[in-house]
């Protein structure tokens, strides 16, 4: 089998490939997210950090909730994520940029998870997601478990419906902040087969949107006994401490992933 490096490949090899490199673009034609930003300290987020990047201008951490649907990479059907990201800040010998630096995205399905680990470098475990739910009393919820215990959850309330001018100013600011990564792949003998930051933009349009300033956020006390090898990652997590909540956003719209904008930073 000759691979042809203009084409987009994964395993297993047989499969074909994927998609043309100069036209990778995944739309997401249904989305709903509930997000939470907050400022935390500096040096909790530089502890996270891989030596590459720094904080960002602002020590902010986004905790956000996403269900997707009608997905045609997933014939028509859809997944739930929940990420924890960090304000921060590459500067290399050619890349300039700040973004939100992805610590850890749990989602409730294999393809996807494939995807961001192989081709972006996403940080991606699997979790179980439930749908986010509107309360009779207002509230919005969202969390994610595993094997049965709480990993995080996201209680916001209240929330108000905003004007279409305010969807426009927030879908600007979402789509001013790239994700970065770092893409880490283990080799079996020798240095890591992939070692590097990388960067990926997403183009997002509200249809929807919702504002409000108060959300809990809770943690579980699962044990490592009870979550194996997740327990360090949500003790991580909990170290990025509330200093002053910023703002809840509840959206829904559509989004398309730029794999044709996809890179690793130099």
């Amino acid at each position: 089998m000759k691979l042809d490096p203009s084409k987009y490949y994964r395993m297993p090899l047989i499969a074909g490939a994927l998609f043309d490199r100069k036209n990778m673009k995944l739309e997401y034609p249904e989305v709903e997210a509930l997000a939470f930003q907050y400022l935390t300290e500096p040096e909790a987020i530089a502890e996270l950090l891989p030596d590459c990047y720094q904080p960002g201008k602002e020590p902010m951490v986004t905790v956000i909730f996403s269900q997707n649907n009608g997905l045609s990479f997933m014939a028509g059907g859809g997944y739930r994520l929940a990420s924890f990201q960090v304000s921060a800040r590459f500067d290399g010998r050619q890349d300039h940029v700040e973004g939100d630096y992805i610590l850890v995205m749990f989602e409730n399905h294999t393809w996807p998870i494939i995807g961001g680990r192989e081709d972006l470098g996403v940080p991606k475990l699997f979790a179980d997601i439930p749908e986010i739910r509107i309360l009779p009393n207002g509230h919005v919820r969202a969390q994610a478990s595993y094997w049965g215990h709480l990993l995080f959850a996201l209680d916001a309330f209240p929330l108000k419906r905003q004007a279409a001018i305010a969807r426009l100013v927030a879908s600007r600011q979402i789509n001013s902040r790239p994700w970065l990564a770092y893409k880490y792949i283990p080799a079996l003998d020798g240095p890591a087969d992939a070692d590097y930051p990388t960067i990926t933009q997403n183009d997002t349009r509200l249809e929807k949107l919702w504002l409000g300033k108060k959300a809990s956020l809770i943690f579980g006390t699962g044990r490592t006994e009870d979550i194996s090898h997740v327990k360090p990652i949500i003790e991580a997590l909990a170290s990025l401490t509330i200093i002053r909540p910023i703002q809840v956003v509840h959206f829904t719209g559509s989004s398309v992933l730029r794999y044709d904008m996809s890179r690793r930073l130099r």
